[in-house]
């Protein structure tokens, strides 16, 4: 649930403040077991799928994916699962899927900390690396890299986007951002004649612009009350945050922000003995936070998602996990797993559109990309992504305005449904 954009799929790390620190390296995708089968895809009610053996191998010239993420200084500002996910991801594709029109993907992979110095240190490898693609897994410095490498003239794709990669002509966001992941919330409001909504977020600018900025204004204009209250990232309890919330008889609970603020929120929920319907960002889905509570504090939740990877029954989620399972069994599917992955499967997914895959090159891979038109999303619900269709004005590099709601009860998700918010956004600025 991680196809997040715009700094709040990172919030965790953002809010940790602190580095991630290794070293980058240069390697190949890594596995085994081609065409096998997992007994376990992992995750509630998921249930393993059999993957396609291909007709010819991909043994092509090689498809360089540079591939950079921020991971290692601290538990709570690290995502190697990420990278993990890239390199499952590129082991299916070529062992299973037959390459890009028979060009196997080869992964370049740089670590970064999470600051501007080693984000250009990645962007500087990546040029020298001359790769055909740059994809960003999780970092929160990445701003620093997109001058550089589009200034080499390679494409950058990445899920998770700051405002840099929103508005440069290399870059191919693949994810809608935060008001769009919002946006379905005032919609399903609107559906259950809810007539007040109360937010509880945690106070940065990237959550306050694009709630209290932007959505807001959607939120009002479909008749619903808002009321928001921000809290100091500093902020443990958020009892009289939640209680002034219900002070307001909200019919409805949206919370927004780290996963410890999410845990927080629910405590205060269970102490007030709430039974108001809640909405949670994707950030509070964790397992940890969830469990924290008593089933019944959570039942019937909904969360607001960029993707369906929560969901057992979607199809594209069950190869995710039977594709973990076979090629990263000792890697964590949760957290930032999905992003890594999935963005590798929408590269991929776009080259095949390519007229002649087997010369793509960075200025070909650009052209495919920035073309693109009605290509399916990988856990992304049966929505598409086009990078010739400008979805925001003032994002246009966000090639897709999907998102999703998803509901929770003691472990089982089901999709609420599926959302196109450009549509919903229209007008509102």
């Amino acid at each position: 649930m991680k196809r997040l954009a715009c700094l709040v799929g990172a919030l965790g790390l953002l809010l940790a403040g602190t580095a991630c620190s290794s070293s980058g390296s240069d390697s190949g995708s890594t596995g085994s077991n081609a065409g096998s089968t997992a007994t376990s895809a992992g995750g509630s009610g998921a249930a393993a799928v059999s993957l396609p053996t291909p007709s010819a191998p991909a043994d092509g010239k090689p498809l360089r994916v540079f591939f950079f993420d921020e991971e290692g200084a601290s538990a709570q500002a690290s995502s190697p699962e990420s990278y993990q996910a890239a390199e499952a991801a590129a082991d299916y594709i070529n062992k299973n899927l037959g390459g890009v029109g028979g060009r196997p993907l080869k992964l370049i992979h740089c670590a970064s900390l999470g600051t501007p110095d080693s984000v250009t240190n990645c962007a500087n490898k990546a040029v020298d690396a001359h790769p055909d693609v740059v994809i960003k897994g999780v970092e929160v410095a990445s701003a620093s890299a997109v001058p550089i490498i589009a200034g080499a003239g390679i494409p950058y794709v990445t899920l998770q986007s700051g405002t840099v990669e929103l508005t440069n002509p290399d870059s191919f966001v693949l994810s809608g951002g935060n008001a769009a992941q919002w946006a379905p919330v005032a919609a399903y409001a609107k559906e259950k004649g809810y007539k007040r909504i109360g937010v509880i977020y945690t106070n940065v600018t990237s959550l306050s612009s694009s709630l209290d900025g932007t959505v807001s204004k959607l939120f009002k204009k479909d008749g619903i009350d808002y009321t928001s209250v921000p809290v100091a990232i500093s902020t443990g309890d958020l009892s009289p945050a939640y209680s002034a919330i219900v002070a307001k008889h909200a019919d409805a609970v949206f919370m927004v922000g780290s996963a410890n603020q999410c845990a927080a929120v629910l405590k205060a929920r269970t102490s007030l003995a709430d039974t108001t319907p809640l909405f949670m960002s994707a950030s509070c889905n964790v397992s940890d936070v969830l469990n924290s509570v008593p089933s019944n504090v959570t039942k019937g939740a909904i969360f607001a998602s960029l993707d369906t990877s929560s969901v057992p029954d979607d199809p594209d989620t069950k190869v995710y996990r039977t594709v973990m399972k076979t090629y990263q069994p000792d890697a964590n599917i949760g957290s930032f797993a999905p992003t890594g992955f999935s963005a590798v499967m929408d590269f991929y997914r776009a080259m095949l559109t390519a007229p002649n895959p087997k010369t793509l090159d960075a200025k070909s891979v650009k052209a495919t990309l920035a073309n693109s038109k009605n290509v399916k999303l990988f856990m992304g619900g049966g929505k598409t992504f086009s990078c010739s269709v400008t979805y925001f004005p003032s994002s246009p590099s966000v090639c897709t305005g999907a998102s999703f709601l998803v509901s929770y009860d003691n472990g089982d998700y089901k999709l609420v449904g599926a959302y196109d918010a450009a549509k919903l956004l229209a007008g509102i600025s």
